[in-house]
């Protein structure tokens, strides 16, 4: 089974309730190795965070750096989320009439655009490790789900899905392009 399947028996109204997936949840026919990297983004010591970067000859596998917050945007009058906006996480993103962004799509030839009349809406909440309660995992999945479903359906198919655009603010791309400078000045 893999994923074609699934969504094939869903759609038909077979009554499964659990799928058995082995080898295929974690492999693929065109990238049959499970691929993870991580990549580090920031330190912080004593309480002091300094981003870091990985550098790269291709742009696409940079570092978006930096302690970040992600938030969700949505067109005023319809409630519709249209794109995500990666930031610092000392940038404070509100409503807004007109910001200046960067796609996040390094291949992109026309990098800056800007965005007109939006609301935004932070993704990521801070998780206290320390606190011995835990969020029920039924929660973490409808809180996922949600967020899933407002995305357009159309990015949502499994075969050639559209594309849900992702940007970065300036100040975080700057700083992107500042420390990559300076790491490929201590290089030369």
């Amino acid at each position: 089974m893999d994923e074609h399947i699934i969504t094939s028996l869903l759609h038909e109204g077979a009554p499964i309730d659990n799928f058995g997936i082995g080898e295929r949840l974690i492999t693929s026919a065109s990238a049959p190795v499970l691929s993870g990297v991580y990549k580090l983004a920031a330190t912080e010591s004593n309480g002091q965070s300094t981003p870091k970067i990985k550098v790269s000859a291709s742009r696409e596998k940079l570092t978006i750096l930096g302690d970040k917050q992600v938030y969700r945007l949505y067109e005023p009058r319809t409630q519709r989320a249209f794109a995500d906006l990666i930031a610092l996480a000392t940038e404070t993103i509100v409503d807004a009439t007109s910001l200046t962004v960067v796609t996040s799509d390094p291949l992109s030839v026309d990098r800056q655009q800007r965005l007109t009349h939006f609301e935004a809406r932070p993704l990521l909440a801070p998780v206290d490790l320390s606190n011995t309660t835990s969020i029920p995992v039924t929660t973490i999945q409808a809180t996922t789900q949600a967020k899933l479903a407002e995305l357009p359906r159309t990015t949502q198919r499994l075969v050639n899905p559209d594309l849900y655009p992702v940007y970065m603010t300036t100040t975080l791309s700057q700083l992107q392009t500042s420390l990559l400078n300076k790491m490929t000045i201590l290089a030369d």
